[in-house]
C-alpha cells in the first residue's frame, strides 16, 4: 500500500492547498488504488477485518455467504435436473430388462443344439 500512495504523490506535483485537505486526499488516493486493485487484493485487505460489533472475521462471514450462494445454485440446477430425471436402483429390475429374459429358442427361431426339433422322438427312446 505504501508503494501505491508514493506513486501517486511522485505522479505529479502538489500545492501546499492540496495538501492541507486530508480528507478529500485520502478519499482521491483511496479511490485510485481501489481502481488498481484485483479481486483478490480487495480480498486480502478485509480477510482479517472483525465485522458485525467485531463478532466474527469478514473472511468467516464471506466464506459462509459463498458457500451458501453455492448451495442455492446447486440445489436449484439439481432440482431442475432431477425433475425429469429416471432413476434405476440396481436391486430393481428394469422393465427392459425382464423383457430380456425370454429365451432365444422359445421366440420360434432356430431350435437350441441341446434339444431337436422332434422332442417324441427323444421320448421314446
Amino acid at each position: 500500500m505504501k508503494d501505491k500512495v508514493e506513486k501517486i504523490l511522485s505522479s505529479r506535483e502538489w500545492t501546499f492547498a492540496d495538501l492541507t485537505n486530508m480528507s478529500q486526499l485520502v478519499k482521491d488516493f483511496s479511490e485510485e488504488i481501489y481502481t488498481q486493485l484485483d479481486s483478490k487484493e480487495k480480498l486480502s485487505i478485509v480477510w482479517e477485518e472483525e465485522i458485525f460489533q467485531k463478532t466474527i472475521k469478514f473472511g468467516n462471514f464471506f466464506q459462509n455467504l459463498v458457500i451458501e450462494q453455492i448451495q442455492l445454485q446447486v440445489a436449484s440446477i439439481l432440482q431442475e435436473q432431477l425433475i425429469n430425471a429416471n432413476v434405476n436402483f440396481s436391486n430393481n429390475k428394469n422393465k427392459e430388462d425382464e423383457k430380456d429374459d425370454i429365451s432365444k429358442g422359445s421366440l420360434g427361431g432356430k431350435p437350441l443344439k441341446e434339444r431337436t426339433t422332434n422332442e417324441k422322438k427323444d421320448s421314446e427312446e
